[in-house]
């Protein structure tokens, strides 16, 4: 039998007082996902909050932590700092606490939430323009490919798309009409032609960014699903569907990127949606 939940947690406290001075644990942050692969829990320190993360799976500790040393200062102060990484088992990570609150939890009037969209816009224009990645995929700590990589961004988002609907099909997930929408989203890869891998935060939306209680921009969290990817990819988790019913507040975001879209990039917007 493994470690319980309880001896994990107190190993990880033992280990974080080790390596930050006394920790006190005040709350337990972990989201509900099925398969819960990922627990968080806010810490109180001596001088500031903190945040304890722990992976169950490998290959995600692997692209958090690779994240947060390589990519993360991208944001500047609007992304946590890595405070300490454990990489034995159970694998963990502590990183500093933004201001505020999580978007998706806050009203704000609709200039704020406006001015918000804008600002993480403009944000993760800095990120995408960071670095230039030599292959589409995951990566491990060191930055080596965790798995087989891609190196052709058509290729890369046929096959990631493929794969979903056949997947869906076979297991009864999607209807007729779902997997036609679907390969007519196949027609529209070779928008992609040319495209280079680019750091991805692959969950960037209202549910991982946080306002102050000014209802301020004050940063974006959680960078579990970090990778190298088509930018693409980042234009596609709002959660509400923003993009639909709230085109003011998309307008606002791509405004804040600062790139005037193209048929080409619409194209692609349309292939991520629908992949999300």
């Amino acid at each position: 039998m493994g470690p319980t939940n309880d001896s994990r947690e107190e190993e990880l406290l033992s280990w974080c007082s080790s390596v930050l001075g006394p920790v006190e644990l005040a709350s337990n942050c972990t989201k509900s996902h099925p398969g819960e692969l990922a627990s968080t829990w806010r810490l109180r320190t001596a001088s500031a909050c903190c945040y304890l993360k722990t992976h169950r799976a490998p290959s995600y500790w692997e692209s958090e932590v690779h994240a947060y040393e390589q990519w993360a200062s991208a944001f500047g102060v609007f992304a946590p700092r890595l405070l300490a990484v454990r990489d034995e088992e159970p694998r963990a990570l502590v990183v500093s606490e933004l201001p505020g609150t999580c978007l998706e939890d806050t009203e704000l009037p609709v200039p704020r939430e406006r001015a918000v969209w804008r600002a993480a816009g403009q944000a993760l224009a800095a990120f995408h323009a960071c670095a230039t990645g030599k292959y589409f995929g995951p990566c491990r700590r060191d930055g080596m490919p965790a798995a087989n990589p891609a190196h052709d961004a058509m290729q890369h988002v046929a096959s990631g798309l493929e794969e979903r609907l056949d997947r869906g099909v076979q297991m009864g997930y999607l209807s007729a009409d779902e997997s036609a929408i679907g390969r007519a989203a196949l027609d529209l890869v070779p928008s992609f032609a040319g495209e280079r891998p680019l750091p991805c935060h692959r969950d960037y939306g209202p549910a991982n960014w946080l306002v102050t209680g000014d209802g301020v921009w004050s940063g974006v969290a959680d960078f579990e699903f970090a990778r190298w990817d088509v930018r693409a990819t980042d234009f596609s988790r709002y959660p509400d569907w923003e993009w639909i019913s709230r085109p003011d507040l998309a307008d606002a975001f791509f405004d804040g990127y600062g790139r005037s879209f193209t048929s080409k990039d619409e194209q692609q917007r349309l292939v991520a949606h629908v992949q999300y």
